[in-house]
């Protein structure tokens, strides 16, 4: 649990996007999905809790790792757009049908970026068919700022790449 801590802390050098909002009550820190990026890929956690202790630190009281889908192709795309508009298209499978693709996390680090894509997990008394369920999705990548070069985008260990041919302001 405090190596999970050390590495929330260490994504300052990471640019990571969420869409649901952590909610800080009664000192307890609540995040809804969080994903810790390393160079060698990412971890997927939500239903985080930290506790607010007396000297000020956090402390890890829970967290439930998602499973990550299997992915079978990555596909960058390049709209000629103004501004361009880059997107990797993911192909791959659920391990049931009765779950559901959970918010990507989409992280940069120099001109690498890192996808992790979970599922939901089934209730306790949910059952659910025992087949591997095909999905496609598309995941918009923020591409501002960035100067013309060929950019790596990884997805769950699948790599592919795309080229900006020009600066994007």
């Amino acid at each position: 649990m405090k190596y999970f801590l050390s590495f929330i802390i260490s994504l300052g050098c990471w640019q990571v996007a969420s869409a649901q909002t952590a909610i800080y009550q009664d000192g307890v820190l609540t995040i809804p999905n969080i994903a810790v990026v390393e160079d060698s890929g990412g971890t997927y956690y939500s239903d985080i809790r930290l506790q607010l202790e007396p000297n000020g630190d956090f402390k890890l009281t829970a967290a439930q790792q998602q499973n990550l889908v299997a992915v079978d192709s990555v596909v960058a795309n390049v709209m000629e757009s103004l501004p361009v508009q880059v997107s990797v298209t993911v192909n791959g499978n659920k391990s049931v049908p009765c779950v559901r693709l959970l918010e990507p996390a989409v992280a940069r680090k120099d001109s690498k970026f890192i996808v992790t894509l979970a599922e939901s997990v089934l209730g306790p008394a949910e059952s659910c068919i025992a087949i591997i369920d095909p999905f496609e999705t598309t995941i918009s990548l923020d591409v501002k700022g960035l100067s013309a070069g060929t950019y790596d985008v990884e997805v769950n260990g699948v790599k592919t790449s795309f080229l900006l041919e020009m600066d994007i302001p």
